[in-house]
């Protein structure tokens, strides 16, 4: 083979070493780029069943008037039988103005016909819960339990939460384990809905929060650092509108004023000199 003929041969093989690998390299680069494309899409869409897992079941931002709510459903009937079962946590944020007697006992708030009541005593600050029982052979049919939770302060935010488990109530006050409190026997089964019992309790509700499990103590901590403000409020977002409505806005018709006509004057003899001006 002569000098001339290796030459040429040589530079082809070149020529198609050197295009292969151009063309290589060109599909390298998006094949890379997809694969990284998907993993951060799959790692966004993890991330998101993630916290929808850990998040409230239902959310019922407010605020709501108890006194006179538009709609006294707090919980209602579907969710309570999907999520109310055997475990669950309830909390919400509450702020007693005012009850109509200070010397009752307690001043009807809450009602779950057939499973308990809630109620809140003005005088020693505190919510109180009356939990029906299953039946365990009591000539009357009907076990009641009694359980309080001190800490609840009037004209204040508070948020209360309620962990229950079996027979086990856990009760916490702005994020904090304030006690624990064991049934006899299990509290009843109802498919009914939680709602305000109006008329009684001055005050509004906000940022009622439902899960279907127990939380734990960090996680109930979690949730009301992640839920109030920096004065234990309960984050319900700028208030933009009444911002806005505090602003004066001029009289572009009128920008120096005094254009509502001439203004009645009185005479010297009925005019007010104070003497201490």
């Amino acid at each position: 083979m002569s000098t001339a003929v290796k030459q040429a041969f040589g530079s082809l093989t070149e020529s198609a070493k050197a295009t292969f690998g151009s063309t290589a390299g060109s599909y390298v680069l998006p094949m890379i780029a997809g694969v990284i494309g998907i993993a951060l899409i799959v790692l966004v869409i993890m991330t998101v069943v993630q916290i929808q897992s850990k998040g409230p079941a239902q959310l019922l931002k407010g605020p709501v008037d108890l006194f006179g709510p538009k709609s006294p459903v707090v919980v209602s009937r579907d969710i309570t039988k999907k999520y109310m079962n055997g475990s669950y946590t309830l909390a919400f944020y509450l702020r007693v103005d005012a009850v109509p007697d200070m010397r009752t006992s307690a001043t009807p708030l809450f009602t779950w016909p057939g499973v308990w009541d809630l109620a809140y005593n003005a005088a020693k600050e505190e919510l109180a819960w009356t939990i029906y029982e299953t039946y365990d052979g009591d000539s009357s049919g009907i076990t009641t339990a009694t359980m309080t939770l001190p800490g609840v302060p009037l004209q204040r935010w508070s948020q209360v939460t309620m962990a229950f488990e079996g027979r086990t109530f856990d009760l916490y006050v702005n994020g904090q384990l304030i006690k624990s409190h064991s049934l006899k026997n299990l509290p009843r089964a109802s498919t009914s809905s939680i709602t305000i019992v109006p008329g009684g309790i001055m005050g509004q509700l906000a940022y009622v929060q439902l899960w279907a499990r127990r939380l734990t103590v960090q996680e109930s901590a979690s949730n009301f650092t992640d839920t109030s403000d920096s004065q234990g409020r309960p984050f319900l977002g700028p208030d933009l509108m009444n911002t806005l409505s505090n602003v004066p806005v001029p009289n572009l018709f009128c920008p120096s004023g005094g254009c509502t006509g001439s203004q009645p004057t009185a005479s010297p003899s009925q005019t007010w000199e104070f003497p201490y001006a």
